[in-house]
């Protein structure tokens, strides 16, 4: 880009402004002498000369009013202008009072640059204007009478009115477009021109009759000056004080922290009179946020990551000490006073460069600067503080509402976007989706890789569907879409074959290449449902169809719930199974290898079916969860497992015993209550059950898994990494859960004779658990050697085909008993 005109800077407008004004000045007072008109003027009045140097004191003592951050000055040059419009020719009067005015403003208020040409043309543009509106309503006479006088108020009062409005243009053009808001407040001036003027209509009568008399009146307006500019200051300490409580009630009234903080620094440069002004806060994360306002209100944000840089004028305020740098000592004044926090953090504020209406910064700015620092100190604390408390509910809305896996809207927000659209009437259609064979993935692959497979293939689902309609993930490896506005099955299928086809596009997932087919079932809104309960299980249903047959996708029939009696039916009768407790807990015992002690047993559930036969748990569990019955699935296994537990130990055998947990219970909120209650009831210590759950259990929702956790481990139940080895256990998630063993997975178990790799897997996993204070398991032990080899390695526990097949509950007895007999 290229350099800015010099007139759209600033500097430059208020230049062009000056300019323009020295023009008029000069045209108007050209056409005057071309005019010819010489008006004759009162005999007996000052020289050039003297009214030159009355000029110059005036204006180098000037009473400073200020409009927020502009000033307007206010002196005694109205009683030389008085004069010269009695005594002096127009053309001289503005030649004497542009050298007299501009001698004082040079060499005693050391004006230069633009604010002093501004001035100069100001004062131009004064004369003229009082000249004209004098000689408009009187003509100068050898003795000036009333109309003489009244015409000398007017074109006073005109150039007051005139300077007010053009210093007013010059602040608007310069710094702030909004001053033309405080263009009354800068007319509080006009009054005093009134008892200026009729300062210098006496001098000019005493001047006509005694010239001595001007001692007299010089004392008199020296003495009003004095008191006039003592009571302006007075004035403007009380505004000052005024506009710290209205700082502080304007910081009292925002909760909002990104506003008090331009509060605070409007305020700063407000008050102190300064051209810039910042603030600098300490981060949760170590660095150091800046703010800086500057300009027309322009606020910059930067963070700083090392902190206040050394060498820097205002560092010192970091350590609690305030900064003071005045001119001529330095080329930029400043203050910088320490902002402390309640959690004993120390930020800084700052303000530089003072503007030109004051000489320099001092002692009172700095006690000023303090207090409005403390004031924004608490409330910038109290501010950040509500900041943090509503982005962590926000954060707790949204997890509640989302997938953390996935960041999609999880079963909870689909389920409330279908009800509020379905329940307006609109057609819709609703789209559940699984992938085929994931788990096969998890298992050989790992949960890691599962758990890229699945951001991926959301991603891919997110992308398709678009603002076409809602995606969400309800867990495991199922999604769901809505589709607003779709009344058709063959617009409905022609999103589904699209989101299929996008699927099967083989997926990079670092080295490998996978591909992830899925089977979708589709309800339409509100031909199959007007809530999302019914849309979502008749999807589920034609879903499973869909599985089943191997069709891909289908829409859902009424005949695809009889063309799936086996599903329906067993959900049906896993729920009777339940309630008359027809579901079996066998016991497989574990034992300690280095002494072959049984020092307990792991509790597993089977189902044996009066028609299917035995339902594995692969089948039966997955059934439990999908139709809510997990809760009391769990509990059954639970009450008999510590049933059985407690007999054992009340006939003198210290054991202990091991449940699974599915996925879904280990989110149950009311599962340590659950757990506390059955303890109490059978009388085993806590530390005799442990929990098994899978690392996938975990991942689904970090937060929640960990809180549970805590919770049971509180009460002194143990937890146990089930299938250690299959996925992805780093060591800094190990370590941050509350667990006390883990289990090494049969796959690698069971291959220690014939493949060194899992040899070595093993022996790397027992390291790893006794590194980190755990108790080591290997489950899957079907021979001598591997029984032999694991106990020469130092794993705790064992168990598998080699020591014994689950077995039921009197069966475990005996089988113990037995043991115990042949002195094992």
């Amino acid at each position: 880009m290229g350099k800015l005109a010099w007139w759209t800077r600033p500097d430059g407008r208020v230049a062009a402004l000056s300019l323009w004004l020295a023009l008029v000045t000069c045209g108007a007072h050209a056409l005057w002498l071309q005019a010819g008109e010489h008006p004759s003027v009162t005999a007996g009045l000052l020289p050039p000369w003297a009214l030159a140097l009355a000029f110059a004191v005036t204006e180098g003592f000037a009473v400073h009013i200020r409009v927020r951050r502009g000033g307007h000055s206010i002196g005694l040059s109205e009683i030389p202008m008085v004069l010269g419009l009695l005594g002096t020719d127009p053309t001289t009067l503005l030649v004497v009072r542009m050298v007299g005015a501009g001698a004082g403003l040079v060499f005693l208020r050391r004006q230069r640059g633009v604010k002093l040409a501004f001035n100069l043309s100001l004062f131009g543009v004064q004369t003229t204007v009082a000249a004209v509106v004098f000689r408009l309503l009187a003509h100068p006479t050898s003795d000036p009478g009333l109309w003489q006088w009244l015409a000398v108020y007017v074109a006073m009062l005109a150039t007051d009115v005139i300077a007010a409005t053009l210093v007013t243009a010059v602040i608007a053009l310069h710094d702030d477009p909004s001053e033309w808001r405080r263009l009354p407040a800068a007319m509080r001036g006009v009054p005093f021109v009134g008892i200026t003027t009729t300062v210098g209509l006496v001098s000019a009568l005493a001047l006509l009759n005694d010239i001595r008399a001007v001692v007299l009146l010089a004392a008199a307006a020296v003495v009003m000056f004095l008191g006039y500019r003592g009571y302006m200051r007075q004035s403007q300490g009380h505004e000052q004080v005024e506009e710290l409580y209205a700082f502080t009630r304007a910081l009292d009234s925002s909760l909002d922290s990104a506003g008090v903080a331009r509060v605070v620094l409007e305020q700063a440069r407000d008050q102190l009179r300064a051209e810039v002004a910042e603030l600098f806060m300490p981060t949760g994360d170590g660095q150091l946020l800046k703010l800086r306002l500057h300009g027309h209100d322009q606020l910059d944000r930067t963070e700083l990551a090392d902190g206040p840089p050394i060498g820097v004028w205002w560092r010192p305020a970091f350590d609690g000490e305030p900064v003071l740098v005045t001119k001529p000592a330095s080329v930029v004044d400043g203050i910088a006073v320490p902002l402390p926090f309640a959690d004993r953090t120390t930020g800084a504020l700052v303000v530089y460069e003072s503007l030109p209406d004051i000489e320099t910064f001092d002692e009172t700015a700095v006690r000023l600067f303090q207090a409005l620092a403390n004031h924004a100190s608490v409330a910038l604390a109290r501010t950040w503080l509500v900041t943090e408390l509503r982005q962590e509910v926000a954060e707790k809305e949204y997890l509640a509402l989302h997938d953390p896996l996935t960041d999609l809207p999880n079963r909870q927000s689909f389920h409330w976007a279908v009800d509020s659209l379905t329940g307006t009437g609109s057609p819709a259609a609703v789209l559940l989706l699984d992938l085929d064979r994931f788990q096969e993935v998890n298992d050989a692959l790992g949960h890691d890789t599962g758990d890229a497979l699945l951001r991926a293939a959301a991603a891919r689902i997110r992308d398709l569907v678009g603002e076409r309609g809602t995606v969400a993930r309800f867990g495991g490896d199922e999604f769901a879409v809505l589709l607003p506005g779709v009344k058709s099955r063959e617009a409905a299928l022609a999103v589904g074959d699209e989101l299929l086809g996008v699927l099967e596009q083989s997926i990079a997932i670092g080295e490998l290449r996978l591909s992830a087919r899925a089977s979708m079932g589709v309800a339409l809104a509100p031909e199959h449902g007007t809530d999302a309960k019914l849309l979502i299980q008749r999807a589920d249903i034609a879903m499973y169809v869909a599985k089943s047959t191997r069709s891909g996708i289908r829409v859902y029939q009424s005949e695809d719930d009889r063309n799936s009696p086996r599903r329906v039916a067993m959900v049906a009768d896993l729920r009777e199974a339940i309630q008359r407790h027809d579901l079996v807990v066998t016991f497989q015992p574990k034992v300690d290898p280095s002494t072959d002690k049984v020092v307990g047993a792991e509790a597993l559930c089977r189902w044996h079916h009066p028609a299917h036969g035995t339902v594995p748990p692969d089948e039966f569990i997955p059934l439990a969860e999908h139709a809510g019955l997990i809760r009391p699935l769990t509990l059954h296994v639970l009450e008999v497992s510590l049933r059985r537990c407690a007999a054992w130990r009340r006939a003198g055998h210290d054991l202990g015993v091991a449940v699974n947990l599915a996925p879904s219970t280990l989110l149950d909120p009311d599962l340590p209550d659950l757990v506390s209650r059955l303890l109490g009831q059978s009388g085993v210590p806590a530390g005799a059950l442990t929990l098994e759950i899978t690392e996938g259990s975990i991942l689904a929702d970090p937060d929640g898994s960990i809180l549970t956790l805590d919770r049971l481990h509180t009460l002194g139940v143990k937890a146990s990494i089930d299938d250690f080895g299959t996925g992805y256990s780093s060591l800094g998630r190990l370590r941050a859960l509350p667990i006390h063993e883990v289990k090494i997975d049969k796959s690698f178990v069971q291959r220690i004779a014939l493949d060194h790799r899992d040899r070595a897997v093993v022996r790397s996993a027992i390291e790893l658990g006794h590194a980190l204070d755990l108790a080591v398991v290997a489950e899957g032990v079907e021979d001598a050697d591997t029984y032999a080899y694991l106990a020469r390695e130092g794993c705790d526990l064992v168990q598998g085909y080699f020591v014994s097949r689950p077995l039921l509950a009197d069966d475990f007895a005996n089988w113990l008993s037995a043991r115990l007999a042949v002195g094992r």
